[in-house]
């Protein structure tokens, strides 16, 4: 892949530390939040927002993407609260679990979003007290990348997102294990990573998803040389 602009389908897969949510939203509904949104970015430039990051709404049933990206398109027709939303799923007590991931959705809207999706026919698994645990996570949306250099991207709507194309996509504690190397060799970086897969007319091209606050652009070659000589390794 190396055209100058990606517009595409695909995956993330990252690990956070999940729990049910403690602030108040007035749902029945499972709704859990995560409490170190990148746990691999231990900057001190991610401030201690009042409202959430992410939130995941547990569905009662195993709903198809197709399914739950249209009753997003419906709900963002009627309800005037702004929020991104895409389908994904999660471990929830040793078991997979289809969630509908919620980005810039305040607390105290939370209720009156999620009886929108009821209106639509999703079901959510009712609230209980879920204690922190770690999970993978993998969520399927929709990309939009800038190209900087040679398998180097920018993501067009974060600005704190960068895509280095890379040629496997390992298991998660593989994954979690070089990029932990790879971190203890780039001298003064901080950053966290993700696993990325996006379509392309030939299949799906794999990238690392970086997080950096401190856009340090200048090393992001460096940190795809580390990656596909480890990958190389494999």
């Amino acid at each position: 892949m190396c055209i100058d602009i990606i517009r595409s389908v695909g995956t993330i897969v990252k690990c956070e530390k999940l729990a049910s949510v403690e602030n108040e939203t007035n749902s029945k509904a499972l709704i859990l939040e995560s409490f170190q949104p990148y746990p691999g970015y231990h900057g001190t430039t991610i401030p201690d927002d009042l409202e959430p990051e992410s939130l995941f709404a547990v569905t009662k049933n195993s709903y198809t993407d197709e399914k739950i990206i249209r009753a997003i398109q419906r709900v963002k027709k009627v309800c005037s609260i702004s929020f991104d939303a895409a389908p994904g799923t999660i471990i929830l007590q040793n078991n997979p679990a289809n969630i509908i991931r919620f980005k810039g959705l305040p607390y105290n809207m939370v209720s009156k979003v999620i009886q929108h999706f009821i209106d639509e026919r999703i079901e959510f698994e009712k609230e209980r007290k879920i204690a922190p645990y770690d999970s993978i996570i993998n969520i399927r949306k929709f990309f939009t990348m800038n190209k900087l250099s040679e398998g180097i991207y920018e993501d067009m709507d974060v600005k704190e997102f960068f895509y280095v194309q890379v040629s496997k996509f390992p298991e998660w504690d593989v994954f979690e294990e070089i990029t932990r190397n790879i971190k203890y060799n780039i001298e003064d970086l901080i950053f966290d990573g993700a696993q990325t897969s996006v379509y392309d007319a030939n299949g799906l091209v794999d990238f690392v998803r970086i997080y950096d606050k401190n856009r340090y652009i200048d090393k992001l070659s460096s940190i795809r040389k580390y990656y596909l000589d480890a990958y190389n390794k494999l």
